[in-house]
C-alpha cells in the first residue's frame, strides 16, 4: 500500500514538472515569436506607440475637417428649433440654453483636435495673442465658412423657413449702431472668455471646459437675445444670410463681434498676460505614469 502511495506521489510531481516545462517552453516560443525582426507580419512590442500623425499637413487638414464639421453643426443645430411649428413663440431661456448646450457638445467633439474654436472671433483672439499662426488661422476661418455654409444649406433643404427665421437682426427699438455696440460687447466677452482658459495658469483647469464655455454662450445670449440675436459669432450670422440672400444688417454681425476679438486681445496681453512658465493653480499636475516593464520568461530546464 505504502509503494502504491509513493508511486502515485511520484507521478503527480512528474506531470506537474511536465506540465511547467511545457508552460514555459510555450511562452518563451511566444516572446520569440513577437519580437521576431525577420520578417514582415511581425514586429516588436518593445515601445509600442499609438500611431500618431507628425506630418504638418495632414494635421492641418484634421484641423480644417474638424472646424467645418463643427461649424456646420453649430449653424444647423442652432437653427433647428426654426423648423418646428410655432417655434417663433420659443422663449429667450429656450434659446439660450440650446445654443450654450449644443456648443458645448460641439466643444466636446472636437475640441482635442482642434481646439473647436467655431467662430472667427475665437480665432482672431488666438491669432492676435499668437497662440496660432497666420496660415493656420487662415485656414480655420475658411474651413469655418464653408461649414457654415453648408450647415445653412442642409438647413434650407430641411425647412426653407427656418433659414430666415435664423437670420439675426437687431431688435425695431434699437438702432444699428446701439446693435453694433451690443455684437462688440459681446465678443469682448466670448474673447476674453477664451484667452483666460488659454493662460498658462489655467492649464491644468480644462476638464470642464466645454460645459463652461457653453455657459459662457448661454449667459450672453440671455443678456442680449433680445436686442440683436446674440449672433457674437460673423459665421453664423453670414451662412444664414447668404442661403437666404438678407445682407440688410449682416454687416454688424460681422465688424461687431471681430471689433470685441481685437480689443480683448489688445487689453490681456498688454495687461494679464503671463509667461509660458507661469505657475499652475488648481493643483498639482497628476504623476507621470511608470514606464512599463517587459516581462521576461522564466527559464526551465527539463531532463
Amino acid at each position: 500500500m505504502r509503494n502504491r502511495s509513493e508511486h502515485l506521489t511520484l507521478r503527480k510531481q512528474k506531470l506537474r514538472s511536465v506540465a511547467t516545462c511545457n508552460t514555459n517552453a510555450i511562452w518563451t516560443l511566444y516572446v520569440k515569436v513577437i519580437n521576431y525582426k525577420g520578417g514582415p507580419e511581425f514586429r516588436s512590442l518593445e515601445g509600442a506607440k499609438w500611431r500618431v500623425c507628425t506630418d504638418p499637413r495632414s494635421e492641418l487638414v484634421s484641423v480644417a475637417a474638424a472646424e467645418a464639421c463643427g461649424t456646420a453643426l453649430l449653424v444647423l443645430l442652432s437653427c433647428l428649433p426654426g423648423c418646428a411649428a410655432g417655434a417663433g413663440d420659443a422663449s429667450l431661456v429656450q434659446r439660450a440654453l440650446s445654443g450654450g448646450l449644443v456648443v458645448a457638445l460641439i466643444v466636446q467633439c472636437f475640441d482635442h483636435v482642434s481646439g473647436a474654436q467655431l467662430n472667427p472671433t475665437v480665432t482672431l483672439a488666438a491669432v492676435l495673442t499668437q497662440r496660432i499662426s497666420g496660415l493656420r488661422a487662415a485656414v480655420m476661418s475658411a474651413s469655418q465658412l464653408a461649414g457654415g455654409i453648408l450647415g445653412a444649406v442642409v438647413l434650407y433643404l430641411l425647412a426653407s423657413e427656418a433659414v430666415h427665421s435664423c437670420v439675426t437682426k437687431p431688435a425695431i427699438y434699437i438702432s444699428l449702431y446701439q446693435a453694433l455696440a451690443i455684437e462688440t460687447l459681446l465678443g469682448f466677452c466670448l474673447a476674453m472668455a477664451n484667452l483666460g482658459s488659454w493662460d498658462a495658469r489655467n492649464r491644468h483647469l480644462i476638464d470642464s471646459w466645454p460645459l463652461r464655455i457653453g455657459t459662457v454662450v448661454t449667459a450672453l445670449s440671455l443678456v442680449a437675445g433680445d436686442l440683436t440675436g446674440a449672433s457674437m459669432n460673423p459665421i453664423r450670422s453670414l451662412a444664414p444670410a447668404l442661403v437666404s440672400r438678407d445682407f440688410k444688417t449682416l454687416w454688424v454681425y460681422c465688424a461687431g463681434p471681430l471689433g470685441g476679438a481685437c480689443a480683448a486681445a489688445a487689453l490681456y496681453a498688454s495687461a494679464w498676460r503671463a509667461p509660458p512658465d507661469a505657475p499652475a493653480r488648481g493643483g498639482s499636475p497628476p504623476p507621470a505614469p511608470a514606464p512599463a516593464r517587459r516581462l521576461k520568461p522564466s527559464l526551465c530546464l527539463c531532463s
